[in-house]
């Protein structure tokens, strides 16, 4: 690319001029180059929030298993059968409600997908409390909505002596010994930028202690 130089006549001096287009070359370049990072910026930012979405939905999810887990391991303490509680007699989808005053846990089996506010989990944001999430029948107070909702289901897992199968909710177990276990899944829904999004934790539980 030329410059140009400008005299300024009779005398014989001159000085050297920057072309108009290499002006707007230099510009756009830079534009370029500001567009460019803050887009990475931006990408950057969205990328981070997903990864928290994500982490936090994980959590949920384990949590929602591992509540489950602690049922069936009370219930062989106390001598009861593995799933007493896990189920209503036959509906095995579930929620389970956490009482920070008490302690603790309940289990809900009104929902059946995630349309229920029920499943709905709520974040505290009282001193005590702050930053803890639970699911309840309706909306305890000084919390929020944290945009997650959470559901449980179970398929029994059967035994004929021979093979094992799986009875969805609502079914029963036929054969000797029948009901050997359950499989859980637990569920959590929640809401970003680009749409609704889950994931899933499944855990098989046996009545073998």
């Amino acid at each position: 690319m030329k410059s140009i130089t400008i005299c300024h006549l009779p005398r014989a001096t001159c000085r050297r001029g920057q072309g108009l287009l290499e002006t707007v070359v230099a510009m756009s370049v830079l534009l370029t180059g500001i567009v460019t990072l803050m887009t990475l910026v931006i990408v950057s930012s969205i990328g981070r929030r997903s990864s928290e979405f994500q982490t936090v939905a994980a959590n949920l999810a384990r949590e929602g298993i591992e509540v489950a887990v602690m049922k069936r391991n009370d219930n062989w303490i106390k001598n009861n059968p593995f799933d007493a509680g896990l189920s209503s007699g036959t509906d095995y989808t579930f929620v389970e409600f956490f009482d920070p005053i008490a302690n603790s846990w309940a289990f809900n089996f009104t929902p059946n997908d995630f349309t229920s506010n029920v499943t709905k989990i709520y974040k505290y944001t009282s001193v005590s409390n702050k930053g803890l999430m639970v699911q309840a029948a309706s909306q305890p107070v000084n919390t929020v909505y944290s945009g997650y909702d959470r559901i449980i289901a179970a398929d029994l897992i059967c035994y004929d002596g021979a093979s094992e199968t799986y009875a969805a909710s609502g079914a029963t177990c036929s054969g000797s010994p029948g009901k050997i276990g359950m499989r859980i899944t637990s569920v959590v829904q929640w809401q970003e930028h680009n749409g609704m999004h889950s994931i899933s934790e499944v855990e098989t539980i046996y009545d073998w202690r």
